[in-house]
């Protein structure tokens, strides 16, 4: 084997293993190594039942094309499925509302639909409609994505929509989130049309007259579950070693916790936030490991469908002013059919964050029984056929302001470490394309340093 081709990627993770593959195709030798007992990361199917459950994510966006273009080069592409779409609902004063037609990811675009909605008071729709004349808000540094939009839109806007949407990607507050790095489109909107509501109004294809849209889910999976992904990943990976801690890396030489140290001519981090700074040793690695990390609880649970309220749609989501534990329900069996036997419904509820320190050492059946009284509070639910529950314990990075300068910050550095890489969740997106994205860049920078070597 020649050397200059053998790799070694540290985490086993989605962007671990697709790292593998895209070094594999480079034509690396690969090693792998992950300090947990199996590969994955948070994709994780279990089925059961007839059920496809997926303890991690469900699915992802359509529109970003890394992920869809490895799951094709691994012959998986008859796998793809398309989210459903219906009606969307937040749960706000007490009751389900339907989210107001037109509105993107919380932004109004259309009039009638604000106007007509009883989502917000007569005040909050006024103040909404300051966004037609206000000045721009960012003004070339980091602010919060609260301070952003509760200037543009009013806080009844902020709370009532945006908060619930928005918040739940990266299972955080928005006071603490930066629109730099979370969502820099916005920037790029304000920056061209000063308007909010004018600019994504402006971004919305417009409709043929006499013909009804249709519209087409936003979110991709597997048939047969995000799990079958990751084996077919597998065989990518040379030599793997679960269980496995990496003590430090150094150029070219990685340290296990053992004492054996191997040598190799690229190294890609694909660890979790917490392992880069003890791993490295360098301030600024430290400082990523020590950014705010939030955890996580996701209820499954299983129903005949005659005893789950019937109502159109795929889910809702939920104002925090409403006191309720759950920012979230989703409605499994109707985003994505084939989760779900015929006459089966699954439903997916998410515990807010607030209450997760609490429940983490709960038992299983404990956080159950206290998810489905808060969901009951909401709608009818019968008994559950059977829950699964999931526990994501300080995974979900959080952009807060100044991410992006602690990012650079961090690369800079690293730069000065011959053959290492980084890439993951922690750099420069949460969702499976980007840490696909981020695992194909390293790769690419890795080999392109080798090219250098051998000439």
């Amino acid at each position: 084997m020649n050397r200059l081709n053998n790799i070694a990627i540290i985490g086993g993770g989605i962007t671990g293993m697709a790292a593998a593959y895209y070094a594999k195709q480079a034509g690396a030798h690969v090693t792998l190594y992950e300090s947990s007992d199996r590969v994955g990361g948070k994709i994780k199917t279990v089925y059961r039942d007839g059920f496809v459950l997926e303890c991690g994510p469900d699915g992802y966006m359509a529109r970003k094309p890394t992920l869809t273009e490895l799951i094709t080069k691994l012959g998986l592409d008859e796998q793809l499925v398309r989210s459903q779409t219906g009606t969307s609902y937040i749960y706000v004063r007490n009751k389900l509302r339907q989210m107001p037609a037109g509105s993107v990811m919380g932004i109004p675009t259309k009039f009638w639909p604000m106007v007509k909605t009883d989502l917000f008071t007569w005040r909050g729709k006024a103040r909404a409609g300051m966004d037609l004349v206000l000045p721009r808000v960012y003004a070339g540094e980091d602010i919060s994505l609260d301070t952003f939009f509760r200037t543009r839109l009013g806080s009844e806007v902020v709370e009532s929509m945006i908060e619930p949407l928005l918040s739940g990607i990266y299972n955080g507050t928005l006071q603490d989130m930066s629109i730099e790095s979370t969502f820099p489109q916005f920037i790029t909107i304000e920056q061209k049309t000063r308007s909010l509501i004018l600019g994504m109004k402006a971004l919305t294809p417009p409709v043929q007259a006499g013909v009804k849209p249709r519209e087409a889910g936003k979110f991709l999976s597997l048939q047969n579950g995000l799990g079958i992904l990751i084996e077919a990943l597998r065989p990518s990976i040379d030599r793997l070693y679960t269980d496995t801690r990496v003590a430090s890396v150094r150029p070219h030489e990685i340290e296990l916790e053992d004492g054996t140290i191997e040598q190799f001519d690229g190294i890609i981090l694909a660890t979790s936030p917490n392992a880069l700074g003890p791993i490295l040793g360098i301030p600024e690695a430290e400082r990523l490991s020590q950014l705010k990390r939030t955890s996580s609880i996701t209820v499954l649970a299983a129903f005949d469908e005659k005893d789950v309220a019937a109502l159109d749609g795929t889910g809702y989501v939920i104002a925090k002013a409403e006191a309720n534990a759950l920012t979230a329900c989703s409605w499994m069996h109707k985003k994505w059919p084939h989760m779900a036997p015929k006459g089966k419904a699954l439903l997916r509820v998410y515990i807010g964050s607030d209450h997760v320190p609490g429940l983490l050492a709960a038992t299983d059946q404990a956080i159950a029984e206290f998810a489905l009284n808060e969901l009951r509070k909401i709608q009818h639910v019968g008994t559950p056929l059977f829950t699964k529950v999931e526990r994501h314990v300080d995974t979900m990075p959080q952009y807060e302001v100044g991410h992006k300068q602690h990012v650079h910050a961090f690369e800079h550095a690293l730069a000065a470490l011959d053959g290492v890489e980084a890439c993951g969740a922690i750099l420069h997106g949460v969702g499976l394309p980007d840490c696909v994205d981020s695992a194909k860049q390293a790769v690419t920078r890795a080999m392109t340093a080798k090219q250098v070597v051998r000439s």
